[in-house]
């Protein structure tokens, strides 16, 4: 059923190919298969199947086009799943989308004259609708990150609104050769941690001003689980400012300090005592909103317990 172009290939000539990533998706995957179809040839997909036990490549292996390949076989998760598809669908221009999501109109065209007028550019990122269940738009957003000092600060870009959202993203195949297949250690927020090596290998960024895909929110996506999500993502930024990447000295401890006091607060800081036995030995706590709103409260409660 494979019938792939060459990998390598230029102007209209070229294409997006896109990983799919699938399990039990048999709900939401027509709709995202008939959006990446609706691309025509400027498109092909390789879904990757975790022998799911609904009909997930049955429907698949209906809507494949010539070029577009389906395999199903047992797993270990999303992130295998995304690092066997990619090492094997080649492509010049490349990303991946969920099973339940949707690449908008005319979104490969997009991509591909971007990356052509922009050879210096690896990795484009664009902006996404919110939808639902029912595919009823819910809203938009539009991520902002435009460097390693960024990508890195969780508290004041990442979750302040600027965050990129996944299937928005696409990127060189060179760059996934630079940077290496996504860590399979993370099973939320491996993509963070990719993007995390593509700034810190150098990778340059472009935004794409456009609506690139619909995002679809519903109550049985992995996403969410936003706490532990966030807590891979307090992971993965303690291993990356723990290999002392360049920041500006004032920002690196900004972020650290923050960092330090959520990972207090889950109990993975391996520290002992108090709040306020540790807050005297690390007052760079107070940079943390959290920790001050809760010394403030305390010393509320005792001044007026006083009176």
């Amino acid at each position: 059923m494979d019938k792939r172009p060459p990998a390598s290939a230029s102007g209209t000539d070229r294409q997006l190919v896109l990983a799919v990533p699938a399990f039990q998706a048999e709900r939401f995957l027509p709709a995202t298969l008939a959006s990446l179809n609706a691309q025509g040839d400027r498109l092909r997909w390789y879904l990757q199947d975790g022998a799911s036990p609904d009909r997930t490549a049955a429907i698949a292996r209906e809507m494949a086009r010539p070029g577009d390949t389906v395999v199903s076989a047992p797993d270990r998760g999303q992130t295998d799943a995304l690092n066997r598809a990619i090492a094997r669908m080649g492509g010049d221009i490349i990303g991946f989308i969920n099973g339940d999501d949707l690449l908008a109109e005319h979104a490969a065209g997009r991509v591909l004259d971007f990356f052509d007028a922009h050879p210096e550019i690896d990795l484009i990122y664009g902006s996404v609708d919110w939808i639902d269940e029912h595919g009823a738009l819910t809203g938009t957003h539009t991520g902002r990150i435009e460097s390693l000092a960024e990508v890195l600060d969780i508290y004041g870009v990442w979750w302040r609104g600027r965050q990129w959202v996944q299937p928005e993203v696409f990127f060189r195949r060179s760059l996934w050769e630079k940077v290496g297949p996504f860590n399979t250690a993370y099973h939320l927020a491996f993509d963070y941690d990719f993007w995390v090596r593509c700034f810190r290998a150098g990778a340059r960024v472009a935004h794409l001003p456009a609506t690139l895909t619909r995002f679809r929110l519903h109550a049985g996506q992995k996403s969410a689980a936003a706490e532990r999500a966030a807590d891979e993502i307090r992971t993965i930024l303690h291993k990356h400012l723990a290999e002392h990447p360049p920041l500006n000295p004032l920002r690196r401890w900004k972020i650290q300090a923050q960092l330090d006091y959520d990972l207090y607060q889950s109990g993975r800081s391996g520290r002992s005592g108090g709040f306020f036995a540790n807050l005297l030995r690390h007052p760079q706590w107070l940079l943390s909103p959290h920790a001050w709103r809760r010394t403030q409260a305390a010393c509320t409660r005792r001044f007026l317990s006083g009176r």
